[in-house]
């Protein structure tokens, strides 16, 4: 698999799953737009734009890697916003049958995780951690809970990308075999 596990982006699967963050994105824009509106109109503060950067499970649900994968409701995020705009990107989600991980901002990524653009609105950028990435942090950060998941993405030959990130990272791939 040396292109890399993009190859999954073309399933039905990642289309509903990144229309569904786009289509939060979306909305959590046109909130945002509205409250500025009125803090204008109220002479207020108004609220920055921010960026959203999905990593975890759910960025490999959202690119479709053709990996088995454990649904997942959370929503893994690292994010720039303010607390108001968390809480109408977590009321959002749910309203989608998802829930914001409150924990998801600690999610350790590697310096060089390539993010993709899904939104890029007004106020809001939404964007998705590249596959590699995602998997290089879970088989370094928690190799037992997601052993299944690095055996079945090394037995399908992972990406040079993939290896050259595990060796810089000192990952013990031997682990997993």
């Amino acid at each position: 698999m040396s292109g890399g596990l993009a190859e999954g982006r073309g399933d039905a699967g990642f289309a509903r799953h990144a229309n569904m963050l786009r289509q939060v994105a979306r909305q959590l824009d046109d909130w945002i737009a509205a409250q500025n509106r009125e803090a204008r109109r109220e002479g207020l503060p108004t609220i920055r734009s921010c960026h959203i950067r999905v990593v975890g499970q759910t960025a490999l649900l959202e690119v479709g890697v053709p990996l088995t994968l454990v649904a997942t409701r959370d929503v893994d995020v690292t994010a720039d916003y303010e607390s108001a705009v968390e809480a109408e990107f977590r009321r959002l989600l749910r309203m989608k049958g998802r829930e914001l991980n409150p924990l998801g901002h600690e999610i350790w990524m590697p310096r060089e995780t390539r993010y993709s653009m899904l939104h890029a609105g007004r106020s809001v950028e939404l964007s998705v951690a590249d596959p590699e990435a995602v998997l290089v942090s879970k088989a370094l950060k928690a190799p037992d809970k997601n052993l299944a998941l690095i055996i079945e993405y090394l037995a399908r030959g992972p990406s040079t990308r993939f290896l050259t990130l595990a060796k810089k990272y000192r990952i013990n791939l031997e682990q997993f075999l």
